[in-house]
């Protein structure tokens, strides 16, 4: 059985703006390095033997201070990129309220109803995601896996270990640089830790966005 410490990524402009970054490569801000350097902190004694991270900056980003303590790559993995907000990209919470009301309405109360115009639904997302995760397990049994996605990616995993459909996507938090922590052989999954966010104390009072 492998063991998964999963991360999202460190907070961006975009975060903090509270617009849908989807496929943008929106960077970390002054504040997500910050939380880099955390997530390192916390993971460098972990025994982590391979890194992985969506292809966006951030992502990537984000595990690159681990990855330098360890001696490790940072390992692009396509599967688990964020999800394809199309139409949305790049527009922020109102905007998106405003311009498509019936689809936010979709977004906030069904969520699992909604395929985003020129983008994915959360049951396209969550299958490739739990393929992506499945396949590292399998091809590397009794390893420590750090692996660094995005918000709604690591909501539809930890949703998806469970054998939980998208219906459920609020029912879960994720803060920025948070960790959640599973053991899993598919199809069996044991959870260990949940959006994890104490490791980040030493920014004190700062907000960490579940968005």
């Amino acid at each position: 059985m492998s063991r998964f410490i999963l991360v999202r990524h460190g907070q961006t402009a975009w975060n903090k703006d509270q617009r849908f970054r989807g496929r943008k490569d929106v960077p970390l801000s002054e504040q997500g390095f910050r939380e880099a350097e955390l997530v390192a902190d916390a993971l460098a004694a972990e025994k982590v033997t391979l890194i992985h991270a969506s292809p966006l900056s951030r992502a990537v980003q984000t595990l690159t201070p681990l990855a330098q303590r360890l001696g490790l790559p940072v390992t692009p993995l396509d599967g688990i990129i964020d999800m394809n907000f199309g139409d949305w990209e790049g527009l922020a919470i109102e905007e998106a309220r405003q311009k498509y009301p019936e689809p936010f309405k979709l977004w906030t109360d069904t969520p699992e109803k909604i395929t985003f115009p020129h983008g994915e639904s959360l049951a396209q997302v969550q299958a490739r995601a739990m393929r992506s995760i499945s396949r590292l397990a399998v091809e590397n049994p009794e390893s420590v896996i750090a692996v660094c996605t995005h918000r709604v990616v690591c909501k539809l995993i930890m949703l998806g270990l469970l054998g939980v459909k998208p219906d459920k996507f609020w029912a879960v938090r994720q803060d920025t640089a948070c960790l959640n922590r599973f053991d899993y052989d598919p199809p069996r999954a044991v959870i260990h830790a949940l959006n994890e966010t104490s490791h980040l104390q030493a920014l004190g009072g700062t907000l960490r966005q579940d968005f």
